[in-house]
């Protein structure tokens, strides 16, 4: 049997992670991987193609967010399967699939081992200051604009790796307090509509970090985005947004509205703001495009549950 990795050598556990995996590959019957390292300017994408035209029977990813959504891009519309031992810091879309996050032997098992299941990939592209759009990017959890973009994006380094995301407490709290902002939005091929929002996220899966849910109905493999409108005018309106997120409370709250789509674009009235995939911020923008593709993947040990 053939077996393709790609890993991303900076991630902090990319080497013990291979040493979990080529022990229990050995133990499988997979054999010596065909190993394939990313580099800056070279995230994944292109290593999974040769992998596949490798003639690999699996393919599996080392590191996080950045090289999970690379690597599966480079997979999609394959049916070669996925497999994922999450070796980065916050390793969001394997914590959606309910992988094992801390268990490397065990993440190994089951990237190894496991069954693969279709699953959805997003797409998205942006606008920037200039009027020019950019390329497809892909996402597997969420892409989005605004004021939660701008708290990741003025969050440090060195206080995330002190901390872990308690570092996003502060800017979180100073962001909260910024006025929402003028957006026009379209749905599939619905009107464009006016509305001031803090953020608009359009998720693919519904946990984001510290396990917070921000949408409920968010699934995977359904072949839809869940579009979620943070539309926040007051301070007092944050505190039941957050009690829903983190209790994973069911029902409505003011300040967010919550509908599913398979395109959804999004632009600013006036000026630019951060835009992120993943959490990780990719641009500053005046315009975000995202979209799905149904069942391109086949993700191996996927749970199919909500959120």
């Amino acid at each position: 049997m053939s077996l393709g990795v790609v890993v991303n050598p900076a991630s902090r556990r990319a080497a013990a992670a291979m040493t979990a995996l080529r022990a229990v590959a050995a133990e499988t019957g997979w054999g010596e991987p065909m190993v394939h390292e990313t580099a800056v300017d070279a995230t994944g994408t292109g290593q999974a193609r040769q992998c596949v035209r490798d003639g690999a029977r699996r393919v599996v990813v080392v590191g996080g967010d950045g090289t999970t959504r690379a690597v599966a891009h480079g997979l999609a519309g394959s049916r070669v399967p996925m497999g994922i031992v999450p070796a980065g810091t916050a390793n969001l879309y394997a914590h959606n699939l309910r992988l094992p996050l801390r268990d490397l032997t065990g993440a190994a098992w089951r990237a190894l081992t496991g069954p693969a299941r279709p699953a959805d990939l997003g797409l998205a592209r942006w606008r920037d200051e200039d009027g020019r759009w950019s390329r497809e990017h892909p996402f597997l959890v969420m892409a989005g604009l605004g004021r939660d973009a701008e708290t990741v994006a003025r969050t440090s380094e060195e206080a995330k790796a002190r901390v872990g995301w308690l570092a996003y407490f502060a800017p979180a709290g100073r962001a909260a307090l910024r006025r929402p902002l003028p957006v026009r939005l379209s749905v599939d091929d619905g009107p464009e509509r006016e509305l001031a929002a803090w953020s608009v996220i359009a998720a693919n899966c519904g946990v984001v970090r510290a396990g917070i849910t921000i949408a409920h109905q968010a699934r995977h493999d359904d072949g839809l985005l869940d579009l979620m409108e943070v539309t926040v005018r007051r301070p007092d309106q944050w505190l039941p947004l957050a009690a829903k997120g983190v209790l994973r409370l069911p029902g409505r709250v003011p300040g967010l509205r919550h509908e599913q789509a398979r395109e959804v674009q999004v632009r600013l009235e006036q000026g630019t703001v951060a835009a992120q995939l993943d959490g990780d911020v990719v641009a500053r923008v005046t315009a975000l495009a995202s979209r799905v593709e149904a069942g391109v993947l086949d993700v191996v040990g996927a749970v199919s549950t909500p959120g």
